[in-house]
């Protein structure tokens, strides 16, 4: 295979990345512009010892998933990726990645992986949004100002890029993100605001962030700047309120959002990290609040927070029934974050104990412990593996619940869990990959997975959790199915 040359290839999977994958000669190609279920003439543009990649010169013929896509940014932004593909063969495809995965890494054969659970309107559902702002070179005036030499621009990155693409609108978001981040171009604009340039650590306005809480209808404006104050800020403040206060009313006629908080936040480190460490609050309260079912929780500038609220919803249903919970039972949420999942099972088990090792999450933790009145759950500051060996060596725990980030659990973590020999561990994940690496563990440790149900927490986009239900059926791998 040479550059160049060209084939006709059948598209059968996808990549997370968004290529859609097919074989030539034996060789994977990854191919540009391509879902699953195209036939396409092929021009390799790149030849690798193991893969190709190509793009596509015509389609042959179209997937029958295949469709225009809805946003008019889609051909440059890097944040939906699968705007060209249906949702059912979305659900599809994600399912298929999670018992791929399952299978050649984790060597689950014997387990059917269910159809991934979806959103009945897979549109303006995060509740966060993180916008990077942009501007050209920075320039001198006539009186030795710095300013920008061409109009901010705030939204998503290029793939693979550094470059910010201005997007006005955005089918995934909430709505008040869109004219919070119009409101912030129109200061910069009106003001003449610096923007940070990474390249030579100049400029003010690094990043905006919104929080939305969609059953409450409280929004907070997270401005990130490189520096300890922001001038004309009460501008800012004015901008965003009205802008905020211009969205539709509900079908009742009522206000449907209100901004309750601007924070200003510090963060004078070159380099890729979002926010810093100190926030000043320049109106409103310091956090807002949202619900879950029949818990509220407070959310703060540097909190996490599942960012789709209504799988969410979806997601913790899923857990609490893999969990089995009777009332008797002691649960270990481990990876605890905030607090969300343990608490959401609190009120079906005798006791819940989480380990986190953010500090700051686990004084949210406790905090919405306090907020929703209940008093059987209790969070632990440290990393699990080195805090249930000493503090909870006695501690016979019934359900362990593991929701740990994209790199999957430490292995350490993982000796630990079994030690403790649980009844059931539900697994929450958000890279299947990393999950069948550590179910391939615990399954060397005697557990079996039971159930597998993925969850599309992020429609258009190469992300999908996962909820897996594994009980303990003795250390024989033969007696593990």
């Amino acid at each position: 295979m040479n550059l160049g040359e060209e084939y006709k290839v059948q598209i059968i999977d996808m990549g997370t990345e968004g290529a859609g994958i097919g074989r030539v000669e034996g060789m994977t190609v990854f191919v540009e512009g391509a879902i699953t279920g195209d036939y396409a003439e092929v021009e390799i543009t790149q030849v690798k010892k193991s893969f190709a990649k190509g793009r596509v010169l015509e389609l042959i013929q179209e997937s029958p998933h295949r469709i225009s896509p809805e946003c008019s940014y889609a051909k440059e932004c890097g944040g939906c990726l699968f705007q060209s593909m249906d949702y059912e063969g979305q659900l599809e495809l994600k399912q298929k990645w999670v018992s791929d995965r399952l299978q050649r890494i984790g060597g689950i054969t014997d387990i059917v992986v269910k159809p991934t659970l979806g959103m009945k309107e897979p549109y303006r559902y995060r509740n966060k949004a993180q916008f990077p702002i942009q501007a050209g070179r920075l320039i001198k005036n006539h009186e030795g100002k710095l300013r920008n030499n061409k109009p901010c621009s705030i939204g998503f990155y290029k793939p693979r890029t550094h470059d910010v693409v201005h997007c006005e609108h955005c089918m995934i978001q909430a709505e008040p993100a869109e004219v919070l981040a119009g409101a912030v171009k129109k200061f910069v604009e009106e003001q003449g605001i610096s923007v940070y340039d990474s390249q030579n650590g100049m400029g003010i306005l690094r990043h905006l962030i919104v929080k939305s809480g969609f059953s409450t209808g409280e929004v907070m404006a997270i401005v990130v700047v490189n520096g300890t104050h922001l001038k004309k800020a009460e501008r800012l403040v004015e901008l965003m309120d009205d802008a905020v206060n211009s969205l539709p009313m509900d079908e009742l006629g009522q206000q449907r959002w209100s901004l309750e908080s601007v924070v200003l936040n510090i963060n004078k480190h070159k380099g890729s990290q979002i926010l810093g460490k100190e926030c000043i609050t320049l109106a409103g309260k310091p956090t807002i609040t949202d619900r879950v079912g029949n818990l509220s929780f407070e959310i703060s500038p540097q909190s996490f927070y599942q960012v789709n609220p209504v799988q969410m919803k979806v997601l913790y249903d899923k857990v609490v029934e893999f969990a089995d919970l009777t009332g008797k039972e002691t649960v270990l949420d481990l990876y605890c974050g905030v607090g969300t999942i343990g608490l959401y099972c609190a009120s079906k088990a005798k006791r819940v104990i989480g380990i986190e090792s953010e500090k700051s999450a686990v004084l949210d933790a406790n905090r919405n412990a306090v907020i929703n009145g209940i008093v059987n759950a209790e969070y632990i500051y440290g990393k699990s593996e080195e805090v249930l060996p000493k503090r909870l060596r006695d501690v016979k725990a019934d359900v362990v619940i593991l929701d740990p980030p994209r790199s999957g659990c430490d292995a350490a973590l993982l000796d630990a869990v079994l030690k403790l020999n649980p009844e059931r561990i539900v697994y929450v994940s958000c890279d299947p990959a990393t999950l069948a690496r550590d179910i391939k563990t615990l399954g060397e440790g005697g557990y079996a997975v039971k159930e597998v149900q993925p969850v599309d927490m992020f429609p258009w986009t190469g992300h999908v959790e996962a909820v897996i239900m594994m009980t303990y059926c003795g250390s024989d791998k033969k007696n593990r199915s």
